[in-house]
């Protein structure tokens, strides 16, 4: 099915932040939030807090310099054994590149990254820009998920789900086509994290799939919130994760796009709280573990396009749990 210009469902956040919570205004918004994510599972965010200035540094030298750097220092980052967790090159078949930055808003991850890409020194200017961008959608992020735990009605378990929250800044390039047709250069596939904000700046590329099939192209200029697997799964489906690609148009340009992205940490294990299992609403999902899901989700067979690949996950572990129990 083709992709629609169909605006997205804009949100706006000027002028709200935690500290406001409770409020009229606050409540409204949220009321916006719920029923975007509870229909859709995304919308568009209209956030100020971000500086036009920051934006304009993070899109333009920062990046630029960035992916600039030699194959050889960038592939430096690959030192662990998680999928996808740093550093994901260039490829047959794949014309995009990305460098992520784990734990992001811990005081010393961004120095550590930049020290590891500009030794011995690091590179100030991208400590500064990308910490300031970090913490302000760290701010977004937190009342997004905020609003999300007091709809659902579940705000009790609020500290628990703050204390098992990491955050990943991702930054990502993309080589424009070299055929005059557009070209998916980022499959459909869902997020399997909490949530992502992801910004494209002056050019489009990421497409949004709609429940009736429909895909929407995100504008760009824009914080797009998509809704992870790990939070359809906590929510117990009372929201869920929509598919999405990237979609690359013959405008002889690079495309960039950065993403700020929640995840539960590692150890953490995935389950609904107990006020949102009923017998109206059974149980979606078994409780699982994230680090084991990224895991099967990159191994040989985990992921398949068009495939709900934590249903599968879920399944798989619930056999294996039967047959264990086989004597």
């Amino acid at each position: 099915m083709g992709s629609e210009m169909t605006e997205i469902r804009k949100i706006d956040f000027s002028g709200l932040e935690m500290r406001k919570a409770g409020t009229e205004e606050w409540i409204k918004v949220r009321g916006e939030v719920m029923e975007a994510l509870e229909t859709k599972g995304f919308f568009e965010a209209v956030y100020d807090n971000v500086s036009r200035e920051t934006l304009e540094e993070l899109f333009g030298p920062v990046l630029k310099e960035l992916f600039a750097l030699p194959l050889d220092v960038k592939m430096i980052m690959n030192h662990s054994d998680k999928p996808y967790e740093a550093y994901v090159p260039r490829r047959p078949g794949c014309n995009f590149e990305s460098l992520k930055v784990h734990d992001a808003s811990s005081d010393s991850s961004i120095s550590n990254f930049a020290a590891l890409l500009w030794p011995p020194n690091g590179n100030t200017t991208f400590c500064e820009v990308a910490g300031k961008y970090v913490w302000e959608m760290k701010e977004l992020e937190t009342m997004v998920r905020r609003m999300v735990v007091e709809a659902l009605g579940v705000e009790k378990q609020w500290e628990s789900f703050e204390k098992s929250v990491v955050y990943g800044f991702k930054m990502a390039e993309y080589d424009a086509p070299v055929n005059p047709e557009s070209v998916v250069t980022m499959p459909t596939h869902r997020d399997i994290n909490i949530m992502n904000f992801i910004r494209q700046q002056e050019g489009q590329g990421l497409e949004i799939q709609t429940g009736d099939g429909k895909w929407l192209v995100a504008s760009p200029n824009s914080f797009n919130v998509i809704v992870g697997e790990s939070l359809q799964a906590w929510s117990n489906g009372r929201v869920n994760a929509p598919p999405h690609r990237v979609k690359m148009r013959n405008n002889n340009e690079k495309r960039h796009s950065i993403q700020f992205g929640s995840y539960f940490k590692d150890e953490c294990i995935i389950q609904a709280p107990g006020e949102l299992v009923d017998q109206d609403h059974p149980q979606v999902y078994k409780p699982f573990n994230y680090a084991n899901y990224a895991k099967f989700l990159f191994s040989d067979g985990g992921w398949a396009e068009n495939t709900d690949t934590l249903k599968a996950y879920c399944g798989l572990i619930e056999g294996e749990e039967n047959d264990g129990m086989k004597p």
